[in-house]
């Protein structure tokens, strides 16, 4: 058992505290506020502006930034130096503090993405983009560098405590896959489909008129119906898979099936079968939350079982109202923390954190598992090439099981289409890459 002292048990130390030690080294431990109950502890860390004692050579001593003490929101001071090759802030010159950082202020600032509650600047859909980030700025986006930092600390720990064990967990992967548009041609209803050949027709397209009607005659497989291709990749990897259903009304940003559609609904039974089923939040939905709770009771109502997972639509993520309202429609895990323009680690974590609410200084029942790429940043945002597109990848799967994390991507059912070869190939090369060497998970 280790003792962790801090004069004050704000709500913000309860949280970063049990985030380290039970979430990331499964370290038991216990908290206190006693000076008499730490002297006389034998394996101890003080998290303090100043050490207990000068002569108790067994006292960690834990250089406390005002951070963790504070109530409100506010700018704060980046005083970026490097530890061990990795970047750093909240510093200090302390001569007695066992890290030249405060390694848990670092953590809380983000993991709770203390710098979106700021003023900043936006982007055409009000999301925070990647580049007013701190992780961007300084260049350690790819990299979860919560993760790397407290393995860090952790080894330089059992230099003085060597009987603290840690076991890491395997490094683990989910495959998630939103499904925005469920068909191409199929299902659209009559409407929809005779306003898309005459937009066809008067571009002189005959290849895509042909290529619709082939497919609406039961001719050719719609394109975005690739559901077997991922089934079969689930099946050979032993994937933990989630797919994100968007069932809305349609709107500008929401072009989807229609939700009354009888054969969506069979489709989302059928992925039910082999997956996990979430609610992908439409856009029209965040500024609703009857609209909100209308989908996500609809969803459930299809596959009769409660809606836990979710995944915002176009990534809107705004704190801390997204979750605010996602915690009130009874979800249990978001899926929504990661950049549409930039692969990366959003939070500088690769594992499961809950959501800490900023503005009410306090621990949510939400849990958050942030992805660390999605295929549509490489094609759409970057204009990458797949070939290019795999050595962001590479180093991302690298980064991720140096940590012993969970690696989550983020994949669109169209993307594997027959027209997207090149891209089913670096899926599947990055499957491969990740599980290489890795026992059979039987």
């Amino acid at each position: 058992m280790l003792l962790i002292y801090t004069p004050h048990i704000t709500g913000r130390i309860a949280f970063i505290i049990d985030v380290i030690f039970k979430g990331h080294l499964q370290i038991p431990y216990r908290l206190t506020d006693s000076i008499d109950k730490f002297r006389q502890a034998e394996r101890k860390i003080s998290y303090a502006p100043h050490p207990i004692s000068v002569e108790d050579e067994n006292e960690i001593f834990i250089w406390q930034h005002p951070l963790l003490m504070e109530t409100d929101i506010k700018e704060q001071i980046i005083d970026q130096g490097y530890f061990e090759a990795e970047p750093v802030f909240f510093q200090t010159s302390h001569g007695r503090s066992f890290l030249p950082f405060d390694i848990f202020a670092l953590s809380f600032y983000l993991l709770t993405r203390y710098e979106e509650y700021l003023p900043h600047r936006e982007d055409k859909y009000g999301r925070f983009p990647a580049t007013e980030s701190i992780a961007c700025k300084t260049g350690f986006l790819q990299k979860p560098l919560v993760d790397i930092l407290v393995i860090k600390f952790v080894r330089k720990l059992q230099t003085v405590f060597p009987e603290l064990q840690i076991e890491l967990p395997p490094p683990g992967y989910i495959a998630t896959y939103d499904i925005d548009h469920a068909f191409a041609y199929r299902h659209k209803g009559w409407i929809r489909t005779a306003g898309g050949l005459v937009r066809q027709l008067l571009r002189l397209n005959l290849k895509e008129i042909n290529k619709r009607i082939a497919v609406l005659t039961g001719k050719k497989q719609d394109p975005y119906d690739t559901y077997s291709y991922i089934e079969s990749i689930r099946h050979k990897y032993k994937l933990d898979s989630y797919f994100f259903i968007l069932i809305a009304e349609l709107s500008p940003y929401d072009r989807g099936i229609s939700p009354g559609n009888r054969s969506f609904h069979k489709l989302i039974r059928q992925l039910h079968r082999n997956g996990k089923i979430g609610c992908h939040p439409s856009f029209a939905s965040s500024f609703s939350s009857e609209k909100l709770m209308h989908e996500i009771n609809h969803l459930a109502g299809i596959i009769q079982e409660n809606i836990r997972y979710s995944r915002s639509h176009y990534l809107l993520l705004n704190f801390p109202q997204t979750y605010q309202q996602f915690i009130a429609a009874g979800m249990e895990m978001d899926f929504t923390m990661g950049y549409p323009e930039l692969p990366g680690f959003r939070a500088s974590t690769c594992k499961i954190f809950p959501f800490f609410d900023l503005s009410a200084n306090e621990t949510t029942s939400l849990q958050l598992l942030p992805f660390a790429y999605m295929e549509e940043t490489f094609q759409k945002y970057m204009n990458l090439k797949p070939d290019e597109a795999y050595e962001w990848i590479k180093k991302l799967i690298f980064n991720v099981k140096s940590v012993h994390g969970t690696f989550v991507s983020l994949w669109h059912n169209e993307n594997f289409d027959q027209n997207g070869g090149d891209w089913k190939r670096i899926y599947e090369k990055s499957l491969e890459l990740f599980f290489a060497n890795q026992e059979d998970k039987d």
